[in-house]
């Protein structure tokens, strides 16, 4: 006699034959999908950020220990030490994060700490190099990534930027390569069709693109009254070949306003200056000021924008931390996003895991 729930006629058995494997009493076996692009970049980036945050405290413990080493040099390593792990926890995943939470909370007494990357920095000159990795592979994610993570890993590029630029003048060794630009900023990796990411509204990146145009407009005005104001002629020269990049930026951002139906922001002949005449005081302060908002400006057209818009605002990001490399000692790990409860969350949007 068949045991219970294992009698099968002739008919039902040829049915399932043909079925494959079949597993009684359970369900089929779940195979999750290959991972999307998004996730592809975030596990590099993570990985990436483990390797500078285990290399950045060899070197500064080196570093403490040579009594030649400037306070410059010790106060970029300890920037970096700083918001390196605010980077990372960004990057977390909600799920990743509450893991990470709970492990913290309640460590396994068995397990030790887990070791630092076998490839993570053991030198100065080596930390610059991995800098530039990160800033060079947040660069090209961000191009094909989801609007939602584009944006704080552009921001993290720029920042990468900053600290290295900043290191190598401090250490007065290594070198940081000019970073990519327009052109140079391409898809270089195949998007998982299983997973593909996302865009956001069009009416942000419109906002987004207008308010960048106003704003490179208003830049290269600045800079060319700032020019007519030094006798000095490599000041001079510097000024002037700023107001001609953000006038061509804002030439680039209108062409591109005009073609995807956004608002397109003419050109003035005069804009309006702090306290109506600029004193020496304000006119020092205003490259900065122009630098770090057009960081955020740009950095909010990444997050808002297609695909094939961000390459520009990508590279003028990393254009304005580079100038904010010789103008500011310090720089929001994340670039124009705001801490809350040690998480990371865009100004204008909700918290994203991406």
């Amino acid at each position: 006699m068949a045991a219970p729930g294992l009698l099968l006629g002739a008919g039902g058995a040829a049915a399932l034959s043909g079925c494959g494997t079949v597993r009684l009493g359970g369900p089929e076996k779940y195979t999750p999908p290959p991972p999307g692009i998004d996730d592809l970049y975030r596990t590099d980036l993570i990985a990436l950020l483990d390797r500078a945050i285990a290399g950045t405290a060899t070197v500064a413990e080196q570093e403490s220990e040579d009594p030649a080493r400037s306070a410059d040099v010790s106060g970029a390593l300890t920037a970096l030490a700083q918001a390196l792990p605010v980077q990372r926890t960004a990057l977390l995943t909600g799920a990743q994060r509450e893991r990470e939470l709970e492990a913290a909370e309640d460590p396994d007494p068995e397990l030790a700490s887990p070791p630092p990357p076998s490839d993570a920095p053991r030198e100065l000159v080596a930390l610059l190099a991995v800098l530039v990795e990160l800033r060079d592979v947040g660069t090209m994610a961000a191009r094909q990534i989801s609007g939602s993570l584009a944006r704080p890993v552009a921001a993290m590029a720029a920042h990468a930027h900053w600290s290295a630029l900043r290191l190598q003048a401090a250490a007065g060794e290594g070198e940081v390569p000019a970073a990519a630009s327009i052109e140079e900023i391409v898809p270089t990796r195949e998007v998982p069709e299983t997973d593909p990411p996302s865009i956001g509204a069009e009416s942000d990146h419109h906002l987004a693109v207008e308010t960048a145009q106003q704003q490179e407009w208003y830049a290269g005005y600045v800079h060319e009254v700032l020019a007519a104001r030094t006798e000095d002629e490599a000041e001079r020269s510097a000024h002037l070949e700023s107001s001609t990049r953000h006038r061509t930026r804002a030439q680039g951002l209108a062409g591109a306003a005009e073609e995807d139906g956004a608002p397109v922001v003419a050109r003035q002949a005069v804009y309006a200056l702090p306290g109506g005449k600029l004193d020496d005081r304000t006119a020092g302060m205003l490259p900065t000021q122009l630098a770090q908002g057009l960081l955020v400006t740009h950095l909010a057209v990444v997050g808002a924008a297609p695909f094939e818009r961000r390459p520009l605002s990508i590279a003028a990001a990393l254009e304005e931390a580079g100038e904010l490399a010789s103008l500011r000692a310090e720089l929001e790990p994340v670039p124009s996003l705001v801490p809350e409860d040690q998480d990371l969350a865009p100004q204008d949007e909700e918290p994203e895991a991406g």
